[in-house]
């Protein structure tokens, strides 16, 4: 199972902008920037911006800033450049090591400290202070996510969790009382036995756990332990507190309470649940309430995580927008840049946003808050209960080598054909070589 990178989305706009979405050829871009000067009275010139051409509503709300930019700064020009998502990072990279950056990147949170180690991104700082531009109604979490070795790497519009997906119906059905931000791991298991029935093709599952990064790492650390402690600089799959953890996703395969990782492997754990077949759903941050959007045939709503034996613990998923190193045109980037995370660029997409607008003024305003979607599923109350106990990703220059290694040695433990207490110490003879002292603690 490959590692996924970053916020898998963003935005999700009516299919009629959506349609408007046009992606464009890339103008050759070369050159270096020559470090920061006294702010311009005005910018002008091209930027160009690359999008990953997955999400086509977060690409459509980036045409919709960048028309709205070039209005009100006309000798600006800004092209969105999609580019597949397949290997997305890898892509944007090669093009800014091969001298043909785009102006602005979007990335995503285990991908900082790559981005970091190569240089590829312009240290947001001197320019924050230059222009004295305020940061404080951004989330604390936000700004310190995006820091890495002391760098302010990007910034962004919007931040993510894991959190809980139920299906209200089932639970009402079953006479069981439905979850709360006080559940502990034991809440979750026995519910899950109490809603699990049938059999075959008509079972109904009491949840299931999704079983890729976050959603183990969440468990690890709320068990005590970490995937990569001492600063990114050694494995901790090993320990008794990550084994117990392992064991803790097992069982509920081997019980029958969830279906096993082969079972949902064809259709996915969200569409799994998206059947009506499933009491709850552990794997997902916000962005799967959008495809849950339209789902008729039962109610749902989000809660916390359950909390493990030192409490509760939430992947903090983190999108961005970068600023090439080497972009011939920084002072016109960081302008949209700062347009696209202001709070006139975020409500032009709020009614869509599938994670928590990064401003707080937004994030607890009434438009956001009282949205009917929202009220009905209770879609941002859980997400911003679960803030205090969000863990940042792993900062790992080699993070997607890592993880790859990790999830190959995890196939076995997945398919139940060996134990976690067998097959996790052999994941950190395998990684141990790989980790070095460039990392930054996993869950700081």
């Amino acid at each position: 199972m490959k590692a996924r990178l970053g916020q898998r989305a963003r935005w999700r706009l009516p299919a009629a902008v959506i349609t408007a979405a046009v992606a464009v050829t890339l103008v050759g871009c070369t050159g270096s920037s020559t470090g920061i000067t006294k702010k311009p009275a005005k910018v002008s010139g091209t930027v160009v911006m690359t999008e990953p051409g997955d999400n086509p509503g977060d690409i459509a709300l980036r045409h919709q800033l960048a028309a709205a930019f070039m209005r009100s700064h006309p000798g600006v020009n800004v092209k969105i450049l999609v580019v597949p998502a397949t290997n997305y990072d890898q892509k944007v990279q090669t093009m800014i090591a091969g001298g043909r950056p785009p102006d602005i990147f979007g990335s995503g949170d285990v991908q900082i400290a790559n981005i970091v180690a190569k240089n590829f991104a312009l240290d947001l700082t001197p320019y924050v202070k230059r222009d004295h531009y305020s940061l404080s109604d951004f989330y604390p979490q936000v700004i310190d996510g995006l820091t890495y070795d002391k760098k302010l790497v990007g910034l962004t519009d919007n931040w993510d969790t894991q959190v809980m997906y139920y299906n209200d119906t089932i639970f009402k059905k079953a006479g069981v009382a439905p979850p709360t931000a006080a559940w502990t791991w034991q809440d979750f298991v026995a519910a899950a036995k109490k809603l699990t029935s049938g059999s075959g093709t008509s079972k109904t599952y009491g949840g299931v756990f999704e079983n890729w990064f976050a959603a183990y790492f969440d468990q690890m650390w709320a068990w005590g332990g970490d995937p990569y402690p001492d600063k990114g600089t050694k494995c901790g799959y090993d320990s008794k507190q990550s084994v117990a953890a392992f064991n803790s996703i097992v069982s509920l395969y081997k019980s029958g309470v969830s279906p096993t990782p082969s079972q949902f492997s064809d259709q996915g754990a969200e569409q799994l649940f998206l059947s009506g077949r499933v009491g709850m759903y552990i794997g997902a941050g916000r962005w799967a309430a959008y495809d849950m959007r339209d789902v008729k045939r039962f109610d749902w709503k989000v809660a916390p995580l359950p909390a493990g034996p030192i409490g509760r613990a939430n992947f903090f998923h983190l999108s961005m927008f970068a600023i090439a190193r080497t972009s011939k045109n920084t002072e016109a980037a960081w302008e949209f840049l700062k347009y696209m995370v202001s709070s006139t660029g975020i409500k032009q997409g709020l009614a869509a946003v599938q994670g928590i607008p990064s401003r707080k003024s937004i994030a607890n305003s009434a438009a956001f808050k009282n949205d009917p979607f929202v009220v009905r599923h209770d879609a941002v109350a859980p997400f911003l209960a679960s803030l205090p106990t969000a863990h940042r990703a792993p900062y790992l220059p080699n993070f997607t080598q890592v993880q790859d290694g990790v999830d190959a040695q995890l196939d076995t433990v997945w398919s139940l054909k060996r134990s976690p207490a067998e097959v996790l110490p052999i994941i950190c003879q395998k990684i141990d070589p790989l980790l070095t002292a460039g990392g930054a603690p996993g869950g700081g």
